[in-house]
């Protein structure tokens, strides 16, 4: 696992397909350690969920689990080799998203928000933020903002697997 550090850097990462975002999410996921947020944004249809999916096996969860998106429970929990909280915020206003007291819940595990930028001004300094983009053919572009640390070597993991 990475430690997070204070130091910031952004980076992006052009995803060919379903598969190279699992993979992001993934290898992503396997850097993560309890207490840490993950910000998905985007677009309906971007990849929130898909890149989730793949935090989710990063993290350990099994297959038998079927992580999908939690609009209509607002959140899912996972056990892993840490506990996975998955929160979408799509269907919430902010008053209703505050009510939720997500990093107090999610405080023992690691928290991944769809999109979180319903909810700006909560989320702490440290989170990882990965922003997804439709992009030609199928391909989504995601950008990442975040811990210095764990976004050098997320990228260079996702760059040499060539995907």
């Amino acid at each position: 696992m990475v430690n997070p550090g204070l130091e910031r850097a952004e980076t992006e990462l052009l995803l060919a397909d379903e598969r190279a975002t699992l993979f992001l999410g993934e290898t992503v996921g396997k850097m993560l350690a309890a207490g840490q947020v993950v910000l998905l944004t985007g677009d309906l249809g971007a990849g929130k969920t898909v890149l989730a999916k793949g935090l989710a096996r990063g993290l350990g969860v099994g297959e038998e689990y079927n992580v999908s998106s939690p609009s209509f429970t607002l959140v899912n929990v996972y056990p892993g080799r840490v506990r996975f909280y998955h929160a979408d915020l799509y269907r919430l206003e902010q008053g209703e998203a505050l009510d939720l007291e997500l990093l107090d819940e999610a405080a023992d595990g690691v928290l991944a928000v769809e999109w979180a930028e319903r909810l700006p001004e909560v989320w702490p300094p440290d989170s990882l933020l990965i922003e997804l983009a439709l992009a030609q053919a199928g391909a989504r572009r995601a950008r990442l903002a975040g811990p210095a640390a764990l976004l050098d070597e997320a990228a260079r993991v996702f760059k040499g697997a060539g995907i």
